[in-house]
C-alpha cells in the first residue's frame, strides 16, 4: 500500500514489466529467483516484481534494476520440465526499492510510491479518451476485441484503467518502465495517450505494408500460375519445342565460332542462363537479342582476294576516266599485297572536292579485289558509342556501326569506306575520332572490342578506305594513321570524257531511254560543262543530264522517236546558262588585282580592291575576312612600307593616307594563306597610280621581306583562272613542281611564273608609269 514498508523476495524479470491491477504469467528458471519465490509462498504470498536494465546480465545487483517495480501476490504456480516454473500473478501497487541483500535470494525492502490523482472531471475525460483511442488503435491494427474495449468502458478506477491500457498496448520495456515510475496519475494518462497515437500510426503503416505484401504476392501468384498455364499451351502448341530447338541453335552456332575458347565458355554461359530464364521475362528477350547478333557475325568467313594487277588495272579504267596517280597507287598497293598476304600498312584516304569519284573509286577497288563493299557516313557522328556501340545495362542498347556494317558485309575482309572522316565531331557524349583510333591502327585492331557485343572483333583483314573534302579538318591523330591521296578538280575535257563515257549511258539506261532514242552532240555536253555548271566534280553536270532525259522521256512520249541535244536546243531543255566566260576588261584597273582561292568544293577567282584617301594612316579591312587573310593584310601593307622609297612612294604615306582593303562578296567567308601578294600589289597600284595586268592571276603568300610562300590546290586554282579567261598566273617558286602532276591539256593552256620575291610579282603584273 502507499507508504508501506516491507521487506519481500525480489525476482528481477528480463523484457517484462508488471503493472498494478493487471494479471500475467512468466516463467522462473534462475536459482536465486525460484528461492524468491519458495519463500514469498512460505509466508502471505507476496512478491516483488522489477525489470532489469540489461537482459543480458544473469546475476543482477541493485545497480542493474530499476528503482520502481510491483508489489504481486503469487496466485498460482505450475512445474515444467527442467526445474523451470510458471508462475501467475496479479499486481497490487507500486512500489520502490530502497535496499537489497542476497541471502539465497534477493530480498528487498520496498516503500509503497504515493500517487496523486484529482478524481473530477479531468480524470473523466482522460478516462473516456484513452478508451477512444485504444478502441481507434483496436480498429487500426485488428489485435483488440470489442469485449476488451467494452471492459474498458466499465472500468471505474482511473488507475486501473491507464495501467491496463499501458500494460496491454506498449511493446518496448522503457516504455512500459516510464509509465510505471510516473506517479501523477493524469501525467501518465497523457503519456499513454501520446504512445497510443505513435502505435496507431504504426499499425496504420503495418496495415499499408500488409496489404501492399499481400497485393505482389497475389500477382506473383498469379503470374506464376498464367505462366505455368501458358507453358503448358506452348508445349500443346508445339512453341515449347521451338524455344528448345533456337537455343539448341544457339548453342551448335557457338561452338563452331572461331573464336577464343574463353569467349566460346562465356557464350554458353549466356546460352544456359537464356535457357533457365521465362520466356515471358523482359531480360528474356534482351538476352535473345544479344545471342542473335553474335551469332549472325561472320566469324571465320573470307573472301578470296582478286589480285590480279591487270585485272585490277581494268576495272578502274572502265569505272573511271582519269586518275592516273590514284589508279597507280592502287596496282602498288595490290602488288605489295600480293606479295606480304596480308593488309598492314597506312590507311588510305581520298582527299578532294565533292563529286570528284572518292566514293565510286572505292566501290570499284572492291570489285576489282572481289572484296564486299560497306560504307559508313561519318558526316555528323558525334557520339563515341556509334563507333563503339552501347553496353548492355542501357535499355535499347545495340552494337556499333563498325560492328553491324561487318554483319551487312557477311565476310570479315571486306572493303569498308569511312566516308566524310573529316567531319566527325565530339560532344558530351563522348569523342569518336579518339574511338576510330583503335579502329584504323593495324597494329591494335585485330583486338577491337565492341561494347555491346563484349567481345574481340579481328580487325585486321579489313581494307579500311577514308574519305575527306578537307584534310585540315581532319583530328591530327587521325591523321597520321593514313596515306593522303588527293583527287583533284576536273578539267573541262576530263569532265566531258566522264560524261560521254559514264554519267550519259547511266543516266540514258536508268531513265527507260535508248542511245538510239537520245543522243548528246559533243557541242551540248560542252556548253553543259562551261555554261550551266561551275565545281570541281561532276554532280551538278549529273543532274543536268538527268533533267534533260526526264524532259526526253516525255518528249518520246509524246510521239517523238528520236531526240538529239545539241549547243543549239540545250536551253529547250535546261533553260538557259547559268555561268558565262569572264569577259576581260579593255584597260588594267588600278587599286585592284586577281587572286585565285582554294575551297572544300574546288578553285575560284579571288579579286581583292584597294582604295587609298587622305586621311590619318587608318587601315580597313572589309569582306568578311578571316584571321589569316587579315594577318596577310597587314604584312603586304608593312612591306609597301618598308620598299616605299623603292616603288617612289612617300615614306609617311602610311601617316597621311587612310587605305580600304576590300573583297568582294562580303556575305561569303574567306579564309587562307595564299592571297598576300594579290593584296600588297593591289596597295602598290593603289599608292602608285601604276595599272595591274587584268589578264595575270596569282596566289602566293607573303613575308615582311618579301618572299613568296608555297601554297595548296594548284591544280584547282588553275582551273578557276582558265574557267575566268585568264592565261598567265604567277606562282610561288616552291611550287614549281606542282606543275608536272597538273594534266598536259591544262599545262599548256596555261603559262605559269614562278617566284621568289615580291619584286618579280610587282615586274610581271605591274604596268609601268604613265
Amino acid at each position: 500500500m502507499q507508504g508501506e514498508i516491507a521487506t519481500l523476495p525480489m525476482v528481477p524479470l528480463r523484457g517484462l514489466v508488471v503493472f498494478p491491477y493487471t494479471v500475467i504469467n512468466f516463467e522462473v528458471a534462475r536459482d536465486a529467483s525460484l528461492e524468491a519465490l519458495k519463500r514469498a509462498m512460505e509466508t502471505d504470498q507476496r512478491i516483488f516484481l522489477v525489470a532489469q536494465k540489461d537482459l543480458r546480465i544473469e546475476n543482477p545487483g541493485l545497480e542493474d534494476i530499476y528503482a520502481v517495480g510491483c508489489v504481486a501476490k503469487v496466485r498460482h504456480i505450475l512445474k515444467l520440465g527442467g526445474g523451470a516454473i510458471r508462475v501467475l500473478v496479479e499486481g497490487q501497487y507500486r512500489a520502490r526499492v530502497l535496499s537489497c541483500q542476497l541471502d539465497g535470494c534477493f530480498m528487498a525492502t520496498v516503500s509503497g510510491c504515493e500517487q496523486t490523482i484529482d478524481r473530477d472531471e479531468v480524470a473523466e475525460a482522460h478516462m473516456r479518451a484513452l478508451v477512444e483511442k485504444y478502441e481507434e488503435y483496436g480498429t487500426s491494427s485488428g489485435k483488440v476485441s470489442p469485449e476488451t474495449v467494452l471492459a474498458l468502458s466499465d472500468m471505474a478506477s482511473p488507475e486501473k484503467l491507464v495501467d491496463t491500457v499501458a500494460m496491454n498496448l506498449l511493446k518496448k520495456t522503457e516504455d512500459k518502465q516510464e509509465i510505471l515510475e510516473t506517479l501523477d496519475v493524469i501525467e501518465r494518462y497523457q503519456k499513454v495517450l501520446r504512445l497510443t497515437t505513435q502505435e496507431i500510426q504504426i499499425s496504420e503503416i503495418e496495415r499499408e505494408i500488409a496489404a501492399q505484401t499481400k497485393l505482389q504476392i497475389d500477382k506473383l501468384q498469379k503470374e506464376h500460375y498464367l505462366r505455368e498455364q501458358l507453358r503448358a499451351i506452348q508445349n500443346s502448341l508445339g512453341d515449347g519445342e521451338a524455344e528448345a530447338e533456337e537455343i539448341g541453335a544457339f548453342k551448335t552456332a557457338i561452338e563452331a565460332m572461331p573464336v577464343p575458347e574463353a569467349t566460346q565458355k562465356k557464350l554458353l554461359k549466356e546460352v544456359s542462363r537464356l535457357e533457365r530464364m521465362n520466356s515471358q521475362s523482359p531480360d528474356y528477350n534482351v538476352l535473345r537479342t544479344y545471342l542473335e547478333w553474335v551469332t549472325s557475325l561472320p566469324f571465320g568467313k573470307y573472301t578470296e582476294d582478286n589480285l590480279d594487277l591487270a585485272h585490277a588495272r581494268e576495272v578502274l579504267d572502265r569505272d573511271h576516266y582519269g586518275m592516273e596517280k590514284v589508279k597507280e597507287r592502287i596496282l602498288e598497293f595490290l602488288a605489295v599485297m600480293q606479295l606480304k598476304n596480308n593488309l598492314k600498312g597506312s590507311i588510305i584516304c581520298f582527299a578532294g572536292p565533292p563529286g570528284v569519284g572518292k566514293t565510286s573509286i572505292a566501290r570499284s577497288i572492291a570489285e576489282a579485289m572481289g572484296r564486299k563493299f560497306v560504307r559508313m557516313s561519318l558526316g555528323g557522328v558525334r557520339d563515341e558509342a556509334e563507333i563503339r556501340g552501347h553496353r548492355r545495362t542501357y535499355i535499347g542498347a545495340i552494337p556499333g556501326r563498325i560492328a553491324s556494317n561487318i554483319k551487312l558485309a557477311g565476310t570479315m575482309n571486306p572493303v569498308f569506306l569511312l566516308d566524310e572522316i573529316d567531319k566527325m565531331g565530339n560532344d558530351f557524349r563522348g569523342d569518336p575520332a579518339s574511338a576510330m583510333l583503335e579502329v584504323l591502327d593495324p597494329e591494335i585492331n585485330s583486338t577491337f572490342e565492341d561494347h555491346y557485343l563484349d567481345m574481340e572483333l579481328d580487325l585486321s583483314n579489313v581494307l579500311f578506305i577514308t574519305t575527306a573534302n578537307d584534310i585540315g579538318n581532319i583530328p591530327r591523330p587521325l591523321y597520321d594513321r593514313m596515306e593522303i591521296i588527293e583527287l583533284s578538280s576536273y578539267t573541262a575535257q576530263e569532265k566531258e570524257q566522264i560524261a560521254i563515257r559514264h554519267l550519259i549511258p547511266r543516266q540514258i539506261s536508268q531513265h527507260g531511254l535508248t542511245p538510239e532514242i537520245l543522243k548528246f552532240q559533243a557541242g551540248a555536253v560542252q556548253a553543259m560543262i562551261s555554261e550551266y555548271t561551275c565545281e570541281s566534280g561532276v554532280r551538278s553536270l549529273e543532274r543536268l543530264i538527268a533533267e534533260v532525259c526526264r524532259k526526253a522521256a516525255k518528249n518520246y512520249i509524246d510521239g517523238k522517236k528520236k531526240i538529239v541535244i545539241s549547243r543549239r536546243n540545250l536551253h529547250n531543255y535546261i533553260g538557259a546558262g547559268k555561268y558565262k566566260d569572264a569577259v576581260l576588261p579593255k584597260e588594267d584597273p588600278i587599286g585592284s588585282a586577281i587572286g585565285l582561292a582554294w575551297t572544300a568544293a574546288g578553285g575560284t577567282t579571288l579579286p581583292i580592291e584597294v582604295a587609298v584617301m587622305e586621311g590619318s594612316g587608318s587601315v580597313e579591312l572589309t569582306g568578311q575576312l578571316g584571321d589569316v587573310m587579315k594577318e596577310s593584310a597587314r604584312t603586304g601593307i608593312s612591306l609597301v612600307r618598308s620598299m616605299a622609297k623603292e616603288l617612289g612612294i612617300p615614306e609617311d604615306f602610311h601617316k597621311t593616307k587612310d587605305i580600304h582593303i576590300h573583297v568582294p562578296e562580303g556575305a561569303v567567308s574567306k579564309d587562307g594563306p595564299s592571297a598576300g601578294i594579290t593584296m600588297a600589289l593591289a596597295v602598290v597600284s593603289a599608292l602608285t597610280g601604276r595599272r595591274v595586268r587584268c589578264d595575270v592571276a596569282m596566289t602566293g603568300e607573303i613575308t615582311l621581306t618579301g618572299r613568296v610562300l608555297a601554297i595548296g590546290g594548284l591544280k584547282e586554282k588553275a582551273l578557276a583562272a582558265l574557267a575566268a579567261g585568264i592565261r598567265t598566273i604567277i606562282i610561288p617558286e616552291d611550287n614549281r613542281g606542282d606543275i608536272e602532276e597538273i594534266s598536259r591539256d591544262l599545262a599548256h593552256k596555261i603559262t605559269f611564273k614562278p617566284v621568289r620575291e615580291f619584286r618579280e610579282v610587282l615586274q610581271i603584273a605591274l604596268r609601268d608609269a604613265e
